[in-house]
């Protein structure tokens, strides 16, 4: 539900994309929505980037050159604190305004569900934990939204998501995952596992 995302950063640029940093915020606060006041020149055009994660995500974002870094060297699975949200946004001043911005995930999410959990329960064998190995950007251009080539990452053993409705009807959760990657459609492969007691895998 983007809950988690509650540290709101944002950055404001002038006409020749030249940093305010004077109105650049990067411990602001939101809860699903939220207002930014800016004092800001009647005819002129400025353009805004906004970025909302949970405290402490691994991301790291660098107004000056409008990127976001991604760090996987902690990465497990089924985080929902890597959660994020963000938007690019352009408009001139006419006067006293309001502009109402939609952020969007930069993200693909791979959910991975099964529709016998239940039998497997019953057949003394519950999946409890789970991993995905797959390929994925660490830089988003957060002017023209797009990352660096991808490499193969581990999103390492960690807890079966718990109380989520799976986006397909009849199934369960077993692994979930917000993944950088490329706008354009790909076949990629996917590494997958799962443990009954955080140890033994089974793929």
């Amino acid at each position: 539900d983007g809950m988690p995302a509650t540290v709101l950063q944002y950055a404001v640029y002038n006409e020749n994309g030249q940093e305010l940093t004077d109105l650049t915020v990067t411990d602001g606060e939101i809860h699903g929505s939220t207002t930014v006041n800016l004092q800001l020149t009647t005819g002129n055009t400025y353009s805004v980037i906004f970025w909302a994660a949970a405290e402490g995500a691994p991301y790291t974002v660098d107004f000056a050159n409008k990127t976001m870094t991604v760090d996987y060297s902690t990465a497990v699975s089924n985080d929902e604190n890597r959660d994020a949200f963000y938007k690019y946004h352009t408009f001139t001043v006419t006067g006293a305004q309001t502009e109402i911005i939609e952020l969007r995930r930069p993200f693909a999410q791979l959910n991975i569900g099964t529709s016998d959990y239940a039998a497997s329960t019953s057949a003394d064998y519950t999946p409890a934990y789970s991993y995905v190995k797959v390929p994925v950007s660490s830089e988003l251009n957060l002017f023209s939204g797009e990352v660096n080539p991808a490499t193969d990452v581990e999103f390492k053993l960690a807890a079966v998501p718990q109380g989520e409705i799976f986006p397909v009807a009849g199934y369960e959760y077993l692994a979930m995952n917000y993944l950088l990657v490329a706008a354009d459609k790909d076949v990629i492969d996917v590494e997958f596992g799962y443990s009954e007691n955080n140890t033994a895998v089974e793929k």
